[in-house]
């Protein structure tokens, strides 16, 4: 049951803070020693990504999400975040964009033939 909880606390942080800009909800969320950062890093515009997977075990939950090209962009994006949960609150969280990462270490993302095999 803890397991299945601390999913619905990590989720309801990127449907309802994240998507739905429910700024309000970082503090019912999360530990308090980290609720004005996570305010801060809050800025995800609305349907700015879909949440694909979210896995647990205990009391860490791993989301993995992707977003559509947006702003005229020719690629799309993925990557997932890790949430750390104690007594149901989230006190640590690292968030991974997968294509931005291969991007700043010179890897072409997106070639002709990643592009054909889609």
């Amino acid at each position: 049951m803890k397991t299945y909880h601390n999913k619905l606390v990590v989720r309801r942080y990127f449907e309802e803070v994240l998507l739905d800009g429910r700024i309000e909800l970082i503090k019912e969320l999360f530990a308090s020693d980290i609720c004005d950062l996570v305010r801060r890093y809050a800025f995800f515009a609305p349907e700015a990504f879909t949440v694909r997977d979210v896995v647990a075990e205990g009391d860490t939950v791993m989301v993995r999400w992707h977003t559509p090209p947006f702003l005229g962009a020719q690629f799309d994006q993925n990557g997932f975040a890790v949430c750390y949960l104690e007594d149901g609150l989230i006190i640590g969280l690292e968030i991974m964009d997968c294509n931005g990462i291969m991007r700043q270490i010179g890897a072409d993302v997106f070639t002709p033939e990643f592009e054909m095999s889609r």
